[in-house]
This record gives structure tokens, sequence and C-alpha cells, in this order.
């Protein structure tokens, strides 16, 4: 069989098997210009036709190189009549250096989703392989992991209203590279892929190659290694949402209930339980504490865990709660206040400038700027304004933009801690709208009112 048979055969294989789109499906294609990208848009293309359409994210990052990457995939889909598309989001400028490639993936999906929004797609289609899944497991492995991290690469998962699909997840990259060179097409190359400083990259270049001299097959079993491995989870989760809807009460569960199960189900009940009291994550040293705490029985007694939290057992009933004795005596007061028109401070750590659109304010907005580390503006209707306040942040605070529900934690991820810690939010009757640094919600776009603009000024 020639490349191009193998690839189209391994997409309807990934097909078939996961259930990724049908032929009647608009199907969004990330294509950065690599080779992976291409060949997914080439194939997918010949399978769907025009129901095929191309997205283009440009980080910014890269200066000249990363604007002919733009140029190479604007121009590939121009000859083939291919829709495209594309957006340019200042990375560097959103992660203030810190955390650089997770802002940049956080950004480059929130991209998608919103673009598949707005074209009519389903689906969002990236052109993970399945190198890719061996590099990902490999790469979970070396930093320690449970069955979870050992699943790899899933096939397709939900995105906001879209689902995300990978038709070559079944594909090696030397096939990959065997189809695009087999039709003569050029890709773009981003010479970080071969800096081997990178863990994901030294996987790639120093430690697969050795492993394939053991097994040449290495990239179809850690697949199918993969893909048994998401069955078993799939199992234990459905054991652990059972016993959640029947036991959990008032966010306690009987101790001598708990006792009874297997510990794999156990311990993903606590992992559950504390999900739901905050955005922080439980790790083994946490699970061995709270195994510890129930076989102690001893009446009220408690132990820490992150994000100033802590698990109690009491009256025979295991609950997570946050542990009143973090709340410092000076700790900053909660607020929720209501935003005024013109400029407004709140207790000198922030201010906020409110104005109809059109007028002038530009000095006022200078004078508050002068001293801010941080500012925002975003453009909100009068129906929002009328509505909206400021109050501070709160464990589980989430709001939608670009089609998908983002956390605030993990916006923060690669933020100052000034912001993880003060940083407030912007609310309406209907919950957060807008966290400065990222988006608005995306229901407050497109209101044919009055419009406002709003400055958030940081100190």
């Amino acid at each position: 069989m020639s490349f191009t048979e193998i690839l189209l055969a391994r997409a309807q294989e990934a097909n078939k098997k996961f259930a990724l789109f049908s032929e009647t499906e608009r199907v969004l294609v990330g294509f950065s210009g690599g080779a992976d990208s291409l060949a997914l848009l080439c194939v997918l293309y010949t399978i769907l036709g025009e129901n095929v359409l191309a997205f283009h994210v440009n980080h910014m990052l890269r200066g000249d190189e990363a604007d002919a990457d733009e140029r190479f995939c604007k121009n590939f889909c121009a000859e083939r009549n291919i829709p495209f598309s594309s957006v340019r989001i200042d990375v560097a400028s959103l992660s203030r250096g810190s955390a650089v490639e997770e802002t940049a993936r956080n950004a480059r999906y929130a991209a998608l989703a919103e673009e598949c929004r707005r074209v009519g797609a389903t689906k969002i289609a990236l052109a993970h392989t399945a190198s890719d899944n061996t590099e990902t497991v490999l790469f979970n492995l070396s930093r320690g992991t449970a069955l979870a991290g050992l699943r790899g690469i899933p096939p397709k998962r939900p995105c906001g209203e879209a689902e995300i699909i990978r038709p070559l997840i079944l594909c090696t990259r030397e096939e990959i590279e065997g189809y695009v060179g087999e039709l003569g097409l050029g890709f773009c190359t981003d010479a970080t892929n071969s800096d081997v400083h990178y863990r994901r990259n030294f996987i790639r270049h120093e430690i697969v190659p050795k492993m394939r001299e053991l097994n040449h097959a290495l990239h179809t079993r850690v697949g199918a290694m993969c893909e048994s491995l998401r069955t078993d989870e799939d199992f234990i989760m459905s054991a652990v949402h059972a016993f959640m809807e029947e036991n959990c009460v008032n966010t306690a569960v009987s101790a001598q209930k708990l006792a009874l199960l297997h510990k794999a189900v156990r311990t993903r009940v606590y992992a559950a339980m504390f999900g739901n009291l905050c955005e922080n994550s439980l790790e083994e040293k946490h699970f061995a504490d709270i195994e510890a705490l129930l076989e102690s029985g001893k009446n009220g007694a408690r132990i820490i865990l992150p994000g100033k939290n802590a698990a109690v057992l009491e009256n025979g009933e295991l609950s997570f709660m946050k542990d009143e004795r973090f709340l410092e005596k000076n700790e900053k007061k909660y607020f929720k206040e209501r935003i005024p028109c013109g400029a407004c401070e709140f207790d000198g750590a922030f201010a906020t400038l409110l104005y109809p659109k059109g007028e002038p304010c530009e000095k006022t907005a200078a004078e508050l700027a002068k001293n801010a580390v941080f500012s925002g503006k975003v453009l909100l209707a009068e129906s929002t304004v009328r509505n909206m306040y400021v109050r501070n942040r709160e464990n589980g605070d989430k709001y939608v933009f670009g089609g998908m529900t983002r956390t605030l934690k993990k916006l923060l991820s690669g933020g100052t801690e000034t912001a993880k810690k003060s940083r407030p939010v912007f609310c309406d009757e209907n919950g957060i709208f807008w966290f400065p640094g990222f988006r608005l919600r995306d229901d407050i776009y497109n209101k044919k009112e009055k419009m406002y603009i709003l400055h958030y000024f940081e100190y």
C-alpha cells in the first residue's frame, strides 16, 4: 500500500472505532502548517470535501517565522479552495513570561472553540498521532502518574459545545512523513522541535528510538494499552458516581461504607468530594493521610489538605471543608460592590473606570494607569452595566468564553501572586462575565444596546 492509502485507511479505521465524525458534519481542522496538520487537512478534505475548514493560530512567539507559517497555511488553502481563517494571539503578553507553553495551549483551544461556534462546525480535528500518544504516556510516566496519566491522548473529548477529534491517532509520524513526501507537499518546520533541552523532545529523539529497538510496534502496543486503561477507568468511575449519588449526603459520607469499598474506588471518591469543594487536587500523600484518618476512627480528628482545606472525621462520617484555623484575622474582608459610572478605587488595590462609549475619558484613564502594574478594558452593553458588581474570587469560580468553561484557577496557573490572591471578578445576575486578563463571557457579546467601556487597573 502507498502512504496515501495507509493514511486514508487509518483515518477511516479510527473513525469507525471511535465514532469521530460523520460525512454530513462540518469539521474545523487546527492547521499549523506542520507535516501532521497538513496531512490531517488533506486526508479529511479527501473524505469530507467542502465540509472541511482550516483554522490557524499565530501565537506571535517566533516573529517572522510565525508570520511565514501563517502565510503558508493561507496560500496552501487558497490553492485548493479550502475555507481558511486565522487569528493572532499575543501569548508573550498574555503569559507575562510565565507558563508560556500552557498559556499558548489554553489560548489556542479557546480560539478553536470560538471559531468552531462562529462557522457552525461541530467537530475540531487535531493532528495528534500514535507517536504523540506514546510520547505523552512516557512524559506522564517520567513525572509520576496513576492510571489517568497512562491513558494517553483521548481519540475524542468534549470542547464547549463542540467535540475535539483526532483522526490520525492510529498513524505514526513516519507514515505521515511518508504521506507528505509521496504527494510532494511542502510544510512548515518549527526549529524548537529538535531542541532536546525540552523534556518532550528528549523523549521523542532519545528515549522512543531506544524503546523501538526493543519493540518496533511500540506505538501500536502503547495505543492498545491506553485504550484498555480508558475502559478500566470508565468502569471504575461509574462505580464512583453510583456510590456518591447514593451515599454522599450534604457533602459527608459514612466512614463505614467507605471502608467497604475497593481502594481504587474509595480514593477516587475522596478526589471527587474534594474536587467539589475547591479547585486544588489531591496527591498520593493526601490519599494516604485520609486513609490513616479513617483507620484512626477518632471523632473530631482532621488533617490539613491543599488550598487551606481539611478532611474531618466526625460522628462516623468523613467530610471535606474549609479549615477555619487558616482564616487569618488580618485577611482581606470579602466584598461585593456595585460599580458606579466614573472612576472608583477599591481599597487602593485596584480601580475601575466606567463610562459610555464615545465619552472622552482618556485623561482619567491615563492618570489611573500611571501607577498600575496591570490593566484591562472591555466593551459592555447597558443591560450588563445596570446589573454588574465586583467581588473577591471564590473556590470553584469559573465562566464560559470561547465555547469552553474555564476555571479561574486554571487561567491563573501562570499568573502573578498578586493576581492569584487579589484580582477580583466582575459579575452580573448570571454569574461571572469577566476576569481581567481574559475574555468576556460568551453571551455578553453582540447586544444591540447603548455600549459602555469598563477599564480595570491593578496596583
